[in-house]
């Protein structure tokens, strides 16, 4: 394996729950160097260079509007795609 090699995306869910779990068996199937983190997918209401946004401090709480995801290495994403198919 080289150490840039592509990556593709196995999994990309606003699910953290169903992240965790993908990314554990992705590690007990064997699948080395994978990148997994989060983003937020939409920009705050009032604009793009807000510390606060307004909607998090409603009655409910803090809204989670970030995106999982899971991305192999190119030689492994086969293998990672049939663990991610098994879970599902």
């Amino acid at each position: 394996m080289a150490w840039f090699e592509k990556r593709e995306y196995v999994f990309r869910k606003k699910d953290k729950t169903a992240w965790k779990m993908a990314r554990e068996a992705l590690e007990e199937a064997g699948i080395t160097r994978m990148r997994c983190g989060a983003y937020d997918v939409e920009p705050p209401a009032c604009g793009c260079g807000a510390k606060l946004d307004p909607r998090d401090f409603g009655k409910n709480g803090r809204i989670d509007r970030r995106m999982f995801f899971i991305k192999v290495p190119v030689s492994q994403l086969a293998q990672a795609r049939r663990v991610i198919s098994d879970l599902e």
